[in-house]
């Protein structure tokens, strides 16, 4: 599944959507891990399940004070607020108050801020050599969407950005965008429902009719014996 970013003027609303659902859905899977801690008792496992917690725990951090900045972008944008110098008595820029805020370094700000979510998850779910199994989600339908959100948000932002001139954010940021689409894949695989199997019924038929099959369960009785 992948999300394309909004027309021109909805991309920072579209962004901070999708990062509110990424904040969202990343509630379930720090409950998960949270509660795997407290009943885990080997001490390695129990400390690559506990940066885990950190680890999702810094992201959604992360996410929240990431919301706030691109809601302050948004906001100088409609507001007509980019980089306004004070005058002075002649009307010329006077730089010595600064001048007022700058939307462009901020969006770029918040780039590396959602490159920094997708980094804290990479590293929540790295496979260690003695636990590799544990790289996987426990809520992985929640993470999903908390993954193809984040990326969402990225490939919004780094639209806006493009558009602001800065037309090599998009291949800067083009690494972060498949990795998520890749960790998003690795650790959020569920495992096909098995089948039923063959009934007994089924079962007694096939050593009737089949002779290897006989003497294959024949031979598995004797060793139970």
């Amino acid at each position: 599944m992948t999300e394309h970013p909004a027309a021109d003027c909805d991309r920072l609303p579209h962004a901070v959507t999708q990062l509110v659902t990424v904040f969202q859905q990343l509630g379930a899977e720090h409950k998960a891990l949270v509660a795997e801690v407290e009943k885990t008792t080997a001490k390695e496992r129990r400390g690559t399940v506990n940066r885990m917690v950190e680890c999702v725990a810094q992201a959604g951090y992360t996410v929240s004070h990431t919301v706030n900045m691109l809601a302050t972008v948004h906001g100088l944008k409609v507001l007509g607020i980019d980089r306004q110098f004070s005058k002075d008595a002649d009307g010329r820029d006077y730089s010595p108050l600064n001048s007022l805020g700058h939307p462009g370094e901020s969006l770029y700000e918040a780039a590396g801020h959602l490159q920094a979510v997708a980094h804290s998850l990479g590293k929540a779910y790295a496979p260690t050599r003695k636990h590799p199994a544990l790289a996987r989600a426990r809520c992985p339908q929640q993470l999903g969407t908390a993954l193809i959100s984040l990326r969402a948000a990225l490939e919004s932002v780094c639209a806006d950005l493009a558009d602001d001139q800065d037309v090599e954010a998009v291949t800067e940021y083009t690494p972060t965008l498949t990795f998520l689409s890749e960790l998003e894949e690795r650790v959020c695989r569920t495992v096909p429902a098995q089948g039923a199997g063959p009934t007994a019924e089924e079962v007694a038929e096939a050593i009737r009719t089949n002779p290897d099959i006989a003497r294959a369960a024949a031979a598995a009785l004797a060793t139970t014996a």
